[in-house]
């Protein structure tokens, strides 16, 4: 792969309810919402896509999109091609991927956006760009060993997605409701949560809380008591004892020590940085 012949870049805002399709590709497009979702649907699967994933659409495909019903919904998008003929083996290169913070792509895309489409200068960058997405995006480790998840884990954590964003609250959610949103025994969940992760699914959870809460208090002035409601936490002190648990002080002297752990520390050791890239926004 040593040369992308760049298409249409761009990003687009569709309004409530809007749909695209069926279609029929002739060309590579890379997909990501930045807000909003979608449904996208191809070869008799849907898939639900939100902020912190990149889809990779082949020539060939037959697809159609539906856009969010409630709110607009906005996404960047690039269409290429690629060598002569060449074309992947059906299989061979992933279809979707999620992408957090600390992962490369999210900053080449924004930069892809920044940059003219009319200068023959600017798209000279913007292929090699996606050169660069595409070499990330296709190594076959990064999403098959860490990213994809079990259907029942994807609906709990779509779950969750819902009941935290409405009201930017990220509420604690408890075991017996993720297992109905997993259409799974409570014990059946847990086991399956454990096996990916190593930890058991309301602990999880509760990290991705804590980590929000450590990152507001590094980068915001919010008192701490808004910010231990903002994270689901009702009683301050509850709060705090859970906080210093995990970030080994409380919230106060977190907020004030230049030595203090990274907020995602403890999402790192659980590999739940996949997780904090969807519902951590």
């Amino acid at each position: 792969m040593t040369f992308v012949a760049l298409g249409d870049v761009g990003s687009a805002v569709y309004q409530p309810g809007s749909a695209v399709g069926p279609r029929d590709m002739s060309q590579f497009q890379l997909v990501w919402i930045l807000r909003g979702s979608a449904d996208w649907s191809t070869s008799g699967v849907t898939r639900t896509l939100r902020p912190g994933q990149l889809v990779l659409v082949q020539p060939g495909t037959r697809d159609h999109w539906q856009w969010d019903r409630s709110d607009p919904t906005t996404h960047g998008y690039v269409y290429f091609t690629l060598p002569g003929s060449w074309r992947p083996t059906p299989g061979d290169w992933p279809v979707q991927r999620l992408i957090g913070e600390d992962d490369p792509i999210p900053s080449a895309l924004r930069y892809l956006l920044r940059l003219d489409p009319t200068s023959e200068h600017d798209r000279a960058i913007a292929a090699e760009l996606i050169r660069f997405v595409l070499v990330v995006f296709t190594h076959a480790s990064v999403l098959g060993d860490r990213d994809g998840l079990p259907p029942a884990l994807e609906a709990a954590v779509d779950h969750v997605y819902r009941a935290w964003t409405p009201s930017g609250i990220a509420r604690p959610v408890g075991l017996a409701e993720l297992a109905r949103a997993a259409s799974l025994s409570s014990g059946q969940l847990s086991r399956i949560f454990r096996k990916r992760f190593g930890v058991a699914p309301v602990t999880a959870f509760e990290l991705l809380r804590l980590s929000r809460a450590a990152t507001l208090l590094s980068q915001s002035d919010l008192p701490v008591t808004a910010i231990a409601r903002s994270c689901g936490f009702a009683d301050a002190g509850h709060f705090s004892h859970r906080f210093r648990r995990t970030y080994g002080s409380p919230p106060g002297r977190y907020r004030q020590s230049e030595t203090s752990p990274d907020p995602a520390a403890p999402l790192a050791t659980a590999r739940l940085l996949p997780l904090a890239a969807r519902l951590l926004r």
